[in-house]
């Protein structure tokens, strides 16, 4: 039997997640890495068993299923989601937006839509530090949208606004976001959904107990402050879908069906309610 594929991502955002299939490479499992958008496609596609993906991703039909408990969400500023433009609001017409985020970008129009009732043109780009207002072929956009690491430090030079996406999301919603969830295909010998949730679980609680070596690592390698990938790690990034965080995503589903960033699917509606009826469970105190 062949071994599972898990995609991963190697922002510092995901390094708790991963840790423990890192550190430890389970037998039977295959690591593979790529953008967030990629693990998306490549599990659409059956390249992958279980990816990381953007949870918009889910909502149009990616995976079978999501992994419970685990995520990336944030309950306001998160740093690495960063809304930037060279032009006051109601002047913007066309976007750049990186192309290895999917729901960053839906979360985008839904906030410029809701929030400032606009609707510019959005255009998929490889972002290049030295010049994050152009694409490679020389077009010029009013404001990109930059996530992952880069956004961290990415110096835009004068702009007119500046705007953490879940800082805007959460002052706008009152929910937190979530940016990224496990999700799975079943496959026809098996059924993989216990075997994934416990490794992945695992991964995470190695992650946690490994949280000083990871901050001493990504500071190294992103030349960061310590305090600085602590708050990030600790404070801003969540990583677990809870009954709060599955509220905030519920929101963002139906949000997105109505403005037709995603299909109506019953299914994900079903899984959705299903994992919020098993958080107010699980926090439920005992009798």
């Amino acid at each position: 039997m062949r071994p599972l594929r898990l995609g991963l991502i190697s922002f510092v955002n995901t390094l708790p997640l991963i840790r423990g299939l890192e550190i430890q490479k389970p037998e039977g499992y295959e690591l593979i890495y790529d953008r967030p958008s990629a693990l998306a496609d490549r599990l659409r596609h059956g390249e992958l068993d279980c990816a990381l993906i953007p949870v918009v991703e889910f909502f149009r039909g990616v995976g079978d299923a999501i992994v419970p408990d685990l995520c990336i969400a944030s309950d306001g500023a998160v740093g690495t989601i960063r809304f930037i433009a060279r032009k006051p609001l109601r002047e913007i017409r066309r976007v750049l937006v990186d192309k290895s985020s999917r729901s960053s970008v839906a979360m985008l129009r839904l906030l410029l839509k809701r929030t400032h009732d606009i609707e510019p043109d959005f255009h998929i780009y490889d972002v290049r530090p030295e010049a994050p207002f152009m694409t490679p072929a020389g077009e010029e956009g009013d404001a990109v949208l930059i996530i992952g690491d880069l956004a961290m430090d990415l110096d835009p030079g004068e702009v007119v606004l500046d705007v953490d996406l879940g800082d805007w999301w959460q002052r706008s919603f009152h929910r937190p976001f979530v940016y990224a969830v496990w999700a799975w295909r079943e496959r026809e010998d098996e059924m993989i959904g216990e075997r994934l949730t416990s490794l992945l679980q695992e991964s995470y609680q190695f992650g946690l107990e490994e949280m000083d070596i990871l901050v001493e690592e990504a500071a190294i390698g992103h030349n960061w402050s310590e305090d600085r990938v602590r708050c990030y790690l600790s404070e801003q990034i969540h990583f677990e879908l809870d009954s709060s965080a599955i509220d905030g995503l519920r929101l963002f589903h139906r949000l997105c069906v109505e403005d037709h960033l995603a299909p109506h699917r019953l299914s994900v509606e079903g899984i959705l309610s299903r994992l919020g009826e098993n958080a107010l469970a699980m926090a439920a105190p005992a009798p």
